[in-house]
C-alpha cells in the first residue's frame, strides 16, 4: 500500500489519538533517555584514570559493535516477525512506518517524538540485556578498565544514534534539524522509509559500517 502523504496524515490523527497518552510530553522522554545513558556511561567510568592509549582504543571497538548489533536488530526482529519479539516489531514497521515516510519524515509536534525515540523500556533492554553482558565478557577476557570502557563507549553510542535519528526527523529549518550531520542523516534514513527499500537497505543509521560490508548501503 503506497504511503500517500494523505494516508500518512490519516495515520498520524488516528495514533496521536489512540497510541500517545496526553500525560507523554516529547522533551521529557528525551531527557529520561539522555539521562540514563550519561548515567550508565558516568558510573562505568567512576575511578577510571590514567589510561593507556592503547585502552582508549576500546571505544571504536566498542562503537563497531555497537554499529552491528543497530544493524542485526534493525535488519531482524524490527522490520521481520520473530516469535517473542513482536513488540518491537509492532513498534517499528507498523507505527514508526507508517507515521513518516520519505516524502514526511519531520514531526508535527514534539509529542511526536513518543514514535520516533525508543521507549525507555528499550533503552534500558540495550543497556541491560545487550551492552552489560557484552561488557561483562569484554572484561573478563582483557581488564575490568576496558570493559567497563567499552560499556560506557556503547551506552554514549546508543545516546548518539538517538539524537541523530530524532534531528533527521525534525523539521529540516528546525534548530535540531540543522545540526552538523543532520541532513546527511535525513537524506540516508529518508531511503530506509520508502517501503521498497526499508527491509532491504540501510539498516545502519548515523555510521552506514555494515550496510557497506553487506552490501545494503543505498545512495539512490
Amino acid at each position: 500500500m503506497a504511503l500517500t502523504p494523505e494516508r500518512v496524515r490519516a495515520f498520524r490523527e488516528d495514533y496521536r489519538r489512540e497510541s500517545i497518552p496526553s500525560s507523554y510530553r516529547g522533551w521529557r522522554h528525551l531527557a529520561v533517555t539522555s539521562t540514563l545513558c550519561l548515567a550508565a556511561a558516568a558510573i562505568a567510568c567512576l575511578g577510571l584514570d590514567s589510561l593507556h592509549p592503547l585502552e582508549l582504543l576500546t571505544i571504536p571497538i566498542a562503537w563497531v559493535f555497537a554499529n552491528l548489533v543497530e544493524y542485526l536488530v534493525h535488519r531482524g526482529p524490527m522490520h521481520r516477525l520473530r516469535p517473542g519479539l513482536g513488540r518491537l516489531y509492532k513498534r517499528h514497521t507498523s507505527e514508526h512506518h507508517r507515521f513518516f515516510s520519505r516524502e514526511m519524515m519531520a514531526v508535527d509536534e514534539t509529542r511526536d517524538f513518543q514514535v520516533t525515540l525508543f521507549p525507555p523500556w528499550l533503552t534500558g533492554l540495550f543497556l541491560g540485556a545487550i551492552g552489560l553482558p557484552a561488557a561483562l565478557v569484554v572484561g573478563l577476557l582483557t581488564s575490568t578498565t576496558i570493559g567497563r570502557l567499552f560499556y560506557a563507549a556503547i551506552a554514549v553510542y546508543y545516546l548518539v544514534y538517538e539524537w541523530l535519528h530524532l534531528c533527521a526527523h525534525m523539521p529540516e529549518d528546525s534548530r535540531m534539524g540543522r545540526l552538523p550531520g543532520a541532513a546527511q542523516a535525513r537524506r540516508h534514513h529518508g531511503l530506509h522509509h520508502d517501503p521498497r527499500k526499508m527491509r532491504r537497505a540501510n539498516f545502519n543509521f548515523a555510521i552506514p559500517l555494515f550496510d557497506w560490508l553487506f552490501g545494503t548501503w543505498d545512495r539512490r
